[in-house]
């Protein structure tokens, strides 16, 4: 499912913070639009407003019941509206959050791998339960920076372990977007997230791979992923992956209850009540014949194909997160880690 500790800014998941899915604790930096009334020369026809009263702030909201991109058109397809947020987003009132028409929220929880660290954000817990209680859907997002299969299904057992304690009802993300993680092959990338997804699908919840375009296109090979995707991408283009089912189109929005950016949702996809919750079997659906996602198979296998192609237009370059981990000293939050290797750390996020 994005941060600015470089003047990076979002994209990173984390970077979604503002300064957010920055540094390799994985932060992530959000975008930029007010919330606004449906203004009364809305066009009932098209739902879009005209070029002469259309104002920035409109852009992602709602008009004339459908939701609009930064030049004002109405996106096809878009069910809700939610947002990314990290420690970067700050002390959050998510009662005005919800009041803003945020009908989700993806949550950092960690930045997990970076020679065996694990940095937890110190606002997931808060975060998760005030969302909660507000009525927002929430799930956990995981800045991933594991090198290997294995490491990467202890990082799936972690996010699940973790998971347990709270109302987990929308998709848990893995965020691939580090650079110490990109420095594998296609394949090799390709084989650490379905094995992280799949630890989280074998516990009973729906896994999702966020990233940005240029990643999801030349990093990694789609055809062997059968999970959505929760694609990073700037601007109004957004149906590249067939099973792109939520996207981040800014990063500087502005939402009631959060000072500063956050990157701003939009869901594609009816999750609710249609999402593992940790109680049972979780299964995914993969593309259309044709497409990139299409030749997944639900239990994916490992070296099976070659890396696929794609222009190189990145969202979010500008705001990945820093090549080195966040230093920290704090005590971290109460997390089953027996997943973990005994040399794992476990700190709080500064």
């Amino acid at each position: 499912m994005y941060i600015k500790k470089f003047a990076v800014a979002c994209l990173s998941l984390c970077l979604c913070a503002q300064p957010v899915f920055s540094s390799y604790a994985g932060t992530i930096v959000a975008g930029s639009g007010a919330s606004i009334a449906s203004p009364s020369n809305v066009s009932p026809a098209t739902g879009s407003s005209s070029a002469s009263s259309f104002t920035a702030d409109q852009a992602w909201h709602k008009i004339n019941g459908q939701y609009v991109d930064a030049s004002g058109n109405p996106i096809d397809g878009v069910l809700m509206r939610g947002i990314s947020v990290s420690k970067w987003q700050g002390n959050i009132d998510w009662a005005k959050v919800a009041s803003d028409d945020i009908s989700f929220a993806f949550v950092r929880m960690v930045s997990y791998g970076y020679e065996g660290q694990i940095t937890m954000d110190e606002t997931f817990d808060q975060n998760m339960r005030q969302a909660s209680a507000q009525g927002i859907k929430t799930a956990p997002y995981i800045y991933l920076q594991t090198k290997t299969v294995e490491e990467a299904r202890k990082a799936g057992q972690f996010a699940v372990d973790t998971a347990r304690n709270y109302n987990v009802n929308f998709p848990i993300a893995v965020d691939i977007e580090s650079p110490y993680i990109l420095t594998l092959s296609v394949q090799e990338l390709t084989d650490v997230i379905n094995a992280f997804c799949q630890v989280i699908a074998d516990n009973g919840y729906t896994p999702i791979v966020y990233s940005d375009f240029n990643k999801l296109s030349t990093e990694m090979d789609t055809s062997q992923i059968p999970y959505d995707i929760w694609l990073a991408r700037y601007g109004s283009t957004n149906n590249q992956f067939a099973n792109r089912t939520i996207w981040q189109p800014t990063e500087t929005a502005s939402v009631n209850g959060i000072s500063g950016n956050v990157c701003i949702e939009l869901a594609f996809k009816n999750y609710i009540g249609q999402v593992g919750t940790g109680n049972g079997s979780s299964t995914s659906t993969v593309g259309p014949a044709g497409s990139q996602n299409h030749s997944a198979s639900a239990t994916p296998t490992v070296g099976a194909s070659s890396q696929t192609g794609g222009p190189g237009v990145q969202a979010g370059n500008g705001s990945l997160t820093s090549p080195t981990p966040e230093n920290v000293s704090q005590s971290a939050p109460t997390t089953d880690t027996s997943s973990t290797t005994s040399s794992t750390v476990v700190t709080a996020g500064n």
